[in-house]
């Protein structure tokens, strides 16, 4: 008598029906009897692994051979491991039948695009990042261009290498916002704030050396000498990040930066934003506006 315990552990927790014919009757007996699980046509797994991605995942690959992992899953073995996919998104060569848990999407990837680990292919960071923008405002691309693993070159190349799939104009325009070197899908939205409003003489991300220590400011002025900050939700995220918060923005008006602070939050009152800063870069002329005619 076949011991099923010892059956899903002599095969990695997978049973693939195509490599145990013999034993299709049981497979069916067992899935009945609610001792395994139907994950894929022909694959079955304990029904206590069902929601684990890794199991998914690795019986994704074993029965599409020419699978490409994409998107969420596909972060979560490059550069995002955190990463948590509720669908398992496949890129495949052929169609195939929708699964429950699972996406299938008839599309090449370009060789170079694809990475191979463990018998696992991958979207490549870069082409994962691109695929994100048309749903993420740009996050992961942010990610790989803050910490220097891709450049803006690089990202336009693979967005290039995919032409006619649904969502390259959103990808497009992603990256187009991504010439003002945002690092944070807050920076991309005041970015686009003030080229709304014909605000210039900005950068973003520019770099000051004080008292020997190295600053970045989100926006600055630098002809002006005036910073602008943007804190996220998690700014002040401990004790120690808010104490060194203070001492940066001491040491940069000592300097003599003016620092203006912003929030996610006060977009909701564009306006007002945009009036502070003008009021900044322009003292003089805001000072003659206000007077009384």
């Amino acid at each position: 008598m076949i011991d099923l315990d010892s059956l899903l552990a002599a095969h990695d927790g997978i049973l693939l029906a195509r490599r145990l014919r013999p034993l299709k009757s049981s497979l069916s007996r067992w899935c009945r009897a609610g001792r395994l699980a139907r994950l894929l046509p022909g694959v079955y797994v304990h029904p206590a692994s069902t929601g684990d991605v890794d199991t998914r995942v690795r019986a994704v690959c074993l029965k599409v051979p020419d699978a490409v992992l994409c998107d969420a899953v596909a972060a979560r073995f490059t550069a995002w491991p955190s990463a948590v996919p509720q669908i398992i998104e496949v890129s495949t060569r052929t169609r195939r039948r929708p699964a429950k848990g699972f996406r299938f999407v008839r599309r090449p990837i370009p060789p170079e695009d694809a990475l191979h680990r463990g018998g696992i292919a991958v979207t490549s960071a870069a082409l994962t990042a691109v695929d994100s923008a048309s749903h993420d405002k740009g996050s992961r691309i942010d990610d790989l261009l803050r910490t220097r693993r891709a450049t803006l070159e690089g990202l336009a190349s693979v967005l290039q290498r995919c032409p006619g799939r649904v969502g390259n104009r959103v990808r497009r325009r992603v990256l187009r916002r991504s010439r003002s070197h945002p690092w944070s899908i807050a920076e991309r939205e005041y970015h686009d704030l003030f080229d709304r409003h014909r605000i210039r003489g900005w950068v973003a991300n520019h770099p000051v050396m004080i008292q020997g220590r190295q600053f970045w400011l989100d926006i600055a002025f630098p002809a002006l000498r005036v910073a602008i900050e943007i804190d996220g939700y998690e700014h002040h995220s401990s004790r120690a990040a808010f104490t060194e918060d203070r001492a940066r923005q001491n040491a940069l008006v000592i300097a003599g930066w003016r620092v203006l602070r912003f929030t996610w939050g006060m977009l909701a009152a564009p306006d007002d934003i945009v009036a502070t800063v003008r009021a900044a870069i322009h003292p003089a002329s805001t000072r003659r506006s206000s007077r009384p005619g």
